[in-house]
């Protein structure tokens, strides 16, 4: 009698399990409580400064000469479409494809290694709601148009620790007027984080700055509202199943 076979689509529409050393390496280094308490003012004024100093416009414009690849003719075709933002391996947009054949998912991740097999597997699944871009996701959305997604999740982005380092983070980032605008009016712009410090940011960043006022509302702030086996990326599956807690930030576009 020969052993079942794992289809390529369960394959890649199961969350992972971890070995008990591989959970070893999950770690929180700013604990996670809600309520999430202000940035220092400080962090607020810096992150006031790079918004009113830094755009998007001038931050693309490094790719001016370089390759950007076109988003798929076929996204269009659907009414209701998703965009995971630097979605790793794709297990969000592997996962809702197939329970919603009538929405559109978009994945993209410039990764070497998970970009390229993103696409890989995408070729070899052939569903026609499923889409992947290998590439820097801020170029490609900078062209864009406006109104084109329901939904954009950022599934716990590099945390970018350091001091030196957090203008690469999204609370800083130049392309947030760009996010907001790529919704729908009634579409949501989704977070997840397991560091505290990264989810106070971003919630200050949705309720602060230029581009959200009146343009965004709070949909829900708090723990993440699914367990390990529904998981919607791999870092996720991995906090969970090592017992650290993890929060998501929803704002909805008005309209």
């Amino acid at each position: 009698m020969t052993e079942p076979t794992t289809s390529f689509e369960e394959l890649w529409s199961t969350t992972p399990t971890w070995t008990d050393e591989e959970l070893k390496e999950a770690v929180t280094q700013s604990p996670l409580e809600f309520p999430l308490s202000e940035p220092e003012e400080k962090v607020q004024a810096a992150m006031r400064k790079v918004w009113d100093r830094h755009t998007l416009e001038r931050y693309v414009q490094r790719w001016d000469d370089a390759y950007v690849p076109d988003v798929p003719g076929g996204l269009w075709d659907f009414d209701w479409r998703a965009c995971d933002v630097g979605c790793g391996f794709g297990l969000f947009a592997f996962r809702e494809s197939g329970r919603h054949p009538e929405r559109a998912y978009l994945g993209i991740d410039k990764g070497t290694r998970r970009g390229s097999k993103l696409l890989q597997r995408i070729e070899t699944l052939q569903r026609p709601n499923l889409f992947g871009m290998h590439g820097n996701a801020i170029p490609i959305l900078a062209r864009m148009p406006d109104e084109s997604f329901d939904l954009l999740s950022l599934f716990y982005p590099n945390p970018w620790w350091p001091t030196k380092h957090r203008k690469k983070r999204w609370s800083y980032h130049p392309i947030i007027p760009k996010l907001i605008s790529l919704l729908k009016p009634g579409g949501e712009l989704l977070l997840c984080s397991n560091e505290g410090f990264y989810l106070s940011e971003w919630l200050f960043a949705m309720q602060h700055h230029p581009a959200a006022k009146g343009v965004l509302e709070e949909a829900y702030v708090g723990p993440v509202t699914v367990d390990w086996v529904e998981s919607r990326s791999h870092f996720e599956s991995k906090f969970l199943q090592a017992g650290l807690p993890c929060g998501e930030i929803r704002f909805r576009k008005v309209g």
